[in-house]
C-alpha cells in the first residue's frame, strides 16, 4: 500500500515532511502498464501527471523531418508531465513503457483546492518546476555554445544516476545504447562510439558489463 515515504522518494517531493504529503495519499491510482504501451502521446490535451514505481518508460518527440528523438530514459521514482500538476494542457512528448513497469496516476483536478490548502507543497511545486526551467535553459545554451563532444559530455552528467557510496563513480546504465545517445542530441552513432572510445582512453570514462562509469566528471563538465 502507497505511504507517505514512498512519496518522499520522487524528487517532487523530496523536500517535505510525510504530513506534508499525506493529503495526497488518497488521489493517487496505482496502475500496471505493459512492455509498448503509450502513457500519452506528444500533442494529446490530458490532465494527468505519471510516478515510476517500478519499471522504465521512454520519452521521444517527433523532429520537423518526421523522425522520431529519444529526449529520455526514465525509471523508479522519476515523474512525468509535472508541468500538469496546475492545470491542464498538451504533452510536450511521447511517453512508452519500455518494461512492465507500476506507476502512480494523479489527476490534476484536486490539486488548486490541496495546494492552497497547504503552502508547504505549493513551494515545493514552484521549486521543482523552477529547477526543471533551469536546467533545460542551460542545457539549451549548451547545445548553442559547445562542439558535439561538449554537447555529449553535458548529457552523460545529465542523465548520470549518483555513485552508491561515495568512493564509487555516478554512472549510466546500460539501457542506454550508443544509438540512443546520438538521438538525443542529433549526431550518428558512429560519433557517438568515436567521443566514448577516446574518453575511455583518457581514463575519463570506464565500460564495464552493465554500464559505463565517468571516473573524470569534472573533464566532461568543461569539455568545450
Amino acid at each position: 500500500m502507497l505511504n507517505s515515504e514512498d512519496l518522499l522518494r520522487f524528487a517532487l517531493f523530496s523536500s517535505l515532511t510525510t504530513d506534508d504529503v499525506a493529503p495526497l495519499l488518497p488521489h493517487f491510482i496505482e496502475r500496471r502498464y505493459r512492455r509498448g504501451q503509450l502513457l500519452f502521446v506528444e500533442g494529446e490535451v490530458g490532465s494527468s501527471v505519471y510516478f515510476i514505481l517500478t519499471g522504465q518508460v521512454k520519452l521521444s518527440k517527433t523532429t520537423l523531418k518526421g523522425a522520431k528523438q529519444l529526449l529520455d530514459l526514465c525509471g523508479p521514482y522519476d515523474c512525468l508531465a509535472e508541468v500538469l500538476l496546475l492545470e491542464n494542457g498538451s504533452y510536450s512528448s511521447t511517453a512508452e513503457v519500455l518494461q512492465d513497469s507500476t506507476l502512480l496516476v494523479l489527476n490534476n483536478e484536486l490539486m488548486p483546492q490541496l495546494l492552497q490548502s497547504n503552502p508547504a507543497l505549493s513551494v515545493a511545486l514552484i521549486r521543482s518546476l523552477s529547477r526543471q526551467l533551469r536546467l533545460a535553459q542551460e542545457f539549451t545554451q549548451i547545445l548553442t555554445n559547445r562542439s558535439k563532444a561538449g554537447i555529449l559530455a553535458a548529457l552523460f552528467l545529465r542523465l548520470a544516476h549518483p555513485a552508491a557510496t561515495p568512493d564509487q563513480p555516478i554512472f549510466l546504465d546500460a539501457s542506454l545504447t550508443h544509438k540512443d545517445l546520438a538521438s538525443m542530441i542529433g549526431t550518428s552513432r558512429e560519433y557517438v562510439n568515436r567521443a566514448i572510445n577516446g574518453w575511455k582512453r583518457s581514463g575519463i570514462i570506464n565500460q564495464t558489463n552493465n554500464r559505463l562509469e565517468i571516473i573524470k566528471p569534472h573533464e566532461l563538465a568543461d569539455w568545450p
